[in-house]
């Protein structure tokens, strides 16, 4: 314990934190910041950036905090988005708060599944950071989850890629062991080769049995890296000449519409022909049945849903809050395989 000597000494260093009224009272200083609430109840894609918007009001304030109402439940793609966010906010200098006060399931949820693991440590956590992981410690005991994990060097990502494809054949058929495969290894790959993130690049899988709605699986493969069309246009010019003339305008337009090719063709890639980026071979595997794949850009967001391997719709979302890097999900809607 400190006693008041030692108490007044470390106030009166931190003055631009703490203050003295007249009456020789101490007081937290209070920063100005924004606060975003999540309200109760799931919390999907479209709750998350409705929420996060309210940083376009306020991009000044250097404290950012997020509460979370009572019953508060992140999807899994939202969840890393947040988590995403998160990080980057503070890469840029913001302190963060999350407040998970009046939710505890929350808090217990997200040590569940790894959040905490790989949250910036300068984060403010309330009521507190559980000082173990029930991630580490629980890993692979639910048939629902794959815990978060960090998506490294190529060696290292094989125990990774085997809990995924395992947990997904798991709830769906053996039949789909090498769609599993190829979608989660040349997705954690591309990660691996273009990322270029010095934040966690991260993979998850949960399994959600929503009441009277198809069971579907939900895979992550998140990265704060440069993105797709950044890294598509380091050697658009040379490599695809007439692609380049179409889309060499900087443009959120332009931007979407290479992402799109990069997925639905197959014919645009970093390196050329014969070295795409995995995505044209990873949906072909995916949407042999029902699956709606969700790419997650800077400002925008692109989803394609298809139905045994038809092309249903595509589904364009401009002038979102920017979130660097690529965050791409896989819904697979396993009661129709």
């Amino acid at each position: 314990m400190l006693d008041k000597s030692q108490v007044n000494s470390f106030l009166h260093k931190n003055q631009d934190t703490f203050t003295k009224n007249s009456g020789h009272e101490w007081y937290l200083i209070r920063m100005p910041h924004v606060e975003i609430n999540f309200p109760g109840g799931w919390v999907d894609v479209p709750d998350f950036e409705m929420a996060i918007r309210k940083l376009s009001d306020h991009p000044d304030e250097p404290q950012v905090t997020f509460k979370f109402g009572v019953d508060c439940k992140f999807l899994l793609i939202a969840l890393a988005r947040f988590l995403a966010l998160a990080n980057q906010l503070v890469a840029v200098g913001k302190l963060i708060v999350i407040d998970t006060t009046s939710c505890l399931n929350t808090h217990r949820f997200f040590s569940r599944n790894g959040f905490f693991d790989y949250l910036n440590q300068s984060i403010t956590c309330l009521p507190d950071r559980p000082i173990l992981s029930a991630a580490k410690t629980y890993q692979g005991n639910s048939d629902m989850l794959v815990e978060i994990g960090e998506i490294s060097l190529p060696c290292q990502n094989k125990e990774l890629i085997i809990r995924l494809g395992d947990r997904f054949i798991e709830h769906s058929s053996a039949n789909y062991a090498l769609a599993a495969k190829t979608v989660f290894s040349e997705l954690v790959g591309n990660v691996t080769d273009h990322s270029e993130s010095k934040i966690p690049c991260l993979a998850g899988l949960q399994v959600y049995r929503p009441f009277r709605k198809p069971k579907h699986i939900q895979t992550i493969i998140s990265d704060s890296g440069v993105g797709i069309a950044t890294t598509l246009r380091t050697t658009l010019k040379e490599v695809h000449p007439k692609l380049y003339d179409q889309y060499s305008k900087l443009s959120e337009e332009n931007d979407i519409a290479m992402v799109q090719k990069a997925f639905m063709s197959g014919e645009i890639s970093r390196f050329g022909k014969g070295r795409g980026l995995g995505f044209k071979s990873s949906r072909e595997h995916a949407s042999k049945e029902k699956v709606i794949i969700v790419i997650r850009q800077l400002t925008f967001s692109l989803t394609l849903e298809y139905t045994k391997g038809q092309l249903i719709t595509v589904t364009t979302e401009p002038g979102l809050i920017p979130i660097t890097g690529t965050h791409i999900c896989f819904d697979f809607y396993v009661d129709y395989f």
